[in-house]
């Protein structure tokens, strides 16, 4: 199979208005804006399936044995890239990659990428949590309870780490609305997901994905 010119994808730039190309780099590949668009969408993508009773790892690596199948059959080019900004949104929830595994070994073969070419850097990464107070206090704004949200963020804080611990299956909404005078704030809403094959913590409002490490 070819493999020549690999390199040079996800380097295309787009011009900004001062002139040359404005690039974006997550983890060791350059994006431009379309490009980390495209990966924000997909991170939206992989999220909003879970609703659906679809969990995140099974999309993800479904989606990849796909493309990987296309692009065996068509040698495209293309595939591969696609195939590259899936893995690069899953990491960039906070979730582990499995390099031993077929179908992302075979891929990271293919375009002379590494495991560690994928490290989550920038913006709106995900992050590992670990089940400690501290850590999974971090992961949520300010907090004041009130007669529509009662719970103080203690409890929250200490109902988190239940359920994760002790892998209570479920989807759970936090939300939290800060009133000022007459004019209320966007709401916050967190988002705890506790299934067979993962557990994780999105910030709805911020985008921002956390994963889980016990203590």
């Amino acid at each position: 199979m070819k493999n020549s010119g690999y390199n040079d994808v996800n380097r295309r730039g787009k011009k900004s208005a001062q002139g040359g190309f404005k690039m974006i780099r997550t983890g060791d590949v350059r994006m431009n804006d379309e490009e980390m668009k495209d990966l924000y969408v997909m991170m939206l993508s992989l999220q909003s399936l879970q609703n659906r009773g679809i969990t995140i790892k099974e999309t993800f690596h479904r989606s990849i044995r796909t493309l990987l199948l296309w692009y065996q059959q068509s040698e495209n080019m293309e595939y591969l890239d696609l195939a590259l900004l899936h893995v690069q949104a899953y990491t960039n929830m906070g979730f582990a990659l499995d390099d031993r595994e077929d179908t992302v070994r075979v891929i990271l073969e293919k375009t002379g990428k590494k495991k560690e070419d994928f490290i989550p850097r920038g913006y709106l990464i995900g992050k590992k949590i670990r089940l400690n107070k501290t850590q999974v206090r971090s992961m949520i704004g300010r907090w004041k309870p009130s007669r529509e949200n009662p719970m103080t963020i203690s409890e929250v804080i200490e109902e988190i780490i239940d359920r994760v611990k002790n892998h209570a299956e479920g989807r759970y909404i936090y939300q939290y609305s800060r009133a000022s005078g007459s004019t209320q704030e966007e709401p916050e809403v967190y988002e705890l997901v506790i299934n067979e094959e993962e557990s994780y913590f999105y910030d709805v409002k911020n985008f921002r994905f956390y994963t889980f490490m016990e203590e």
